[in-house]
This record gives structure tokens, C-alpha cells and sequence, in this order.
């Protein structure tokens, strides 16, 4: 059986005893012709002898959703409609986007999937199934919980479910497992205009939900929710940040969907 952490056992992982996570800001100065904001997190957890340390990063693309949207991009059944990541979000009109939800083995989304107003998959249950990235029918940005989600209300023209939340009110979720460390891509709102793709380097979901909501991680934005989407061997980045800028990280399988960035 998956064992799942208890708040008192996250609260035990961020005491000194087992060792403070340590994050540094490691961005690179902002091109003034970026239409997005590029954060770099370098995160440390030293080990309980406190002599060695191993650092991982995570990538962070902030927008503002007051000027750009989500596209979904649908891959296709064959999950070949285009040669890669980069291509697919490039030919969508897209500046910056992510690999997107989970599918099943016959290559189906696994929830609900919108596309450019096409409709693909069920409305899912389930915890990784638990939240919604959304573009509505007026072009707004949302990130939901699925109870939240009216689809007479949203009109949606963009859509992918995933899951779980791994912050929601700026708390780590609860029951989030401490198995199965990988690459996960996430996405973040701070609960005003601002939302996030992230990619970051192997952690559990239980890791990367403390660090989320660590205090140190985003002190001048806050992270009010993050929503994990398909990890491992799916995850992947990418984003132009102004004239010969910018960051490209592939997933290194084919993938069913891409959240792409869009302008309003």
C-alpha cells in the first residue's frame, strides 16, 4: 500500500531533525522585451548527517493573465501530429508551454480534454483527475478544483484536467506520496494575475509540495495553488523570453496534449 504523509509528518520533514530545504533564487536578469518573467530556484536538502548536500532546480515561467491565455494543443490519437514539443506550441501561436495531462494506454486523454473548442475524453474523477487548467469563452486563464468547474459558467474553449493539487491556499495538500521521485511539471497561480508553467528537476509529489508552499520559495509572489501535471519521462518546458533568448526542454517520450501560452 502507497504510504501517504499525515500533516504532522510533513510538518516533522521541514523541522531541523530531518533536514531544512534550502531554496536560493538563481533567475537570470529579465530581457526588457520579455513578455514573460523567468525564475530559477535552486533547492537543497541536506541528509541527516548534514555533510553532504545535493541541489536540484526548478524552472519557472510567470505571465500575467490579464495579456496571455492557455492554448491545449492536442498532439492527436497517434500522439504524432507533430515531430516535437517545441514545434507543436510554435505552430499553435504559442510563446511558452508545457507538456499537458495524463493519457491512457490507447492513447486517450485521461479526463477531460478541450482543444480549440473540440472536446475530447470524459469529465474524470479521482485525484488525478482533481483540478482543471482552463482558457474560458472570454479568454481568461483559470485554475480550478473540480467541484468549482461549471462548464454553462466558463464556456471553455481550452481545457485539461490533471492532478493533485500539490498547494491550495498557500498549504501543502495533504496525502500527497513520498514514493516515486521524478521530473514533474506543475502549473501555479498566485491567486491574482499571475499564473506559472514550472518544470523541476526529481522529486516526490509529497517534496514538491512542501517546497511549493515553503516560505522561501517564492517570497514576493505567493503561491496560492499548483497543480501537478504528467511527470517523468513526459515532462518538458519551453519558452522565448526576447530576441535569442529563451529555455527548451523536451519531453523525452511522445505525449498526448501541450499547455501553450498564449497572447490575449
Amino acid at each position: 500500500m502507497k504510504f501517504l504523509l499525515t500533516s504532522a509528518l510533513l510538518t516533522a520533514l521541514l523541522s531541523p531533525v530531518h533536514g531544512q530545504w534550502k531554496i536560493v533564487d538563481d533567475s537570470p536578469a529579465q530581457r526588457p522585451d520579455s513578455a514573460f518573467v523567468y525564475e530559477r530556484k535552486i533547492v537543497t536538502n541536506p541528509n541527516d548527517t548534514g555533510l553532504f548536500s545535493s541541489s536540484k532546480k526548478i524552472d519557472l515561467v510567470w505571465f500575467d493573465g490579464n495579456k496571455h491565455t492557455f492554448r491545449v494543443v492536442d498532439n492527436g490519437p497517434g500522439m504524432n501530429r507533430y515531430p516535437d514539443m517545441v514545434t507543436a506550441l510554435r505552430k499553435n501561436g504559442c510563446l511558452a508551454g508545457c507538456n499537458g495531462g495524463f493519457f491512457l494506454k490507447d492513447n486517450a486523454p485521461s479526463g477531460l480534454m478541450i482543444a480549440g473548442s473540440e472536446s475530447t475524453g470524459r469529465f474524470g474523477q479521482g485525484g488525478l483527475l482533481s483540478g482543471l487548467i482552463l482558457s474560458s469563452g472570454n479568454v481568461n486563464p483559470y485554475l480550478l478544483r473540480r467541484a468549482e468547474y461549471d462548464a454553462a459558467k466558463y464556456k471553455p474553449t481550452d481545457l485539461v484536467q490533471a492532478g493533485p493539487f500539490l498547494v491550495d491556499q498557500s498549504v501543502t495538500v495533504n496525502g500527497l506520496s513520498d514514493e516515486n521521485a521524478r521530473r514533474r511539471t506543475f502549473i501555479l497561480h498566485d491567486g491574482g494575475d499571475m499564473f506559472a508553467i514550472g518544470l523541476s528537476d526529481t522529486f516526490t509529489l509529497a517534496e514538491l509540495g512542501i517546497i511549493l508552499a515553503h516560505k522561501d520559495f517564492s517570497p514576493t509572489r505567493k503561491i496560492h495553488r499548483a497543480l501537478n501535471l504528467d511527470g517523468g519521462t513526459s515532462s518538458g518546458l519551453w519558452a522565448t523570453f526576447g530576441k535569442d533568448a529563451g529555455l527548451s526542454i523536451e519531453p523525452y517520450k511522445p505525449v498526448r496534449n501541450y499547455v501553450g501560452i498564449v497572447p490575449r
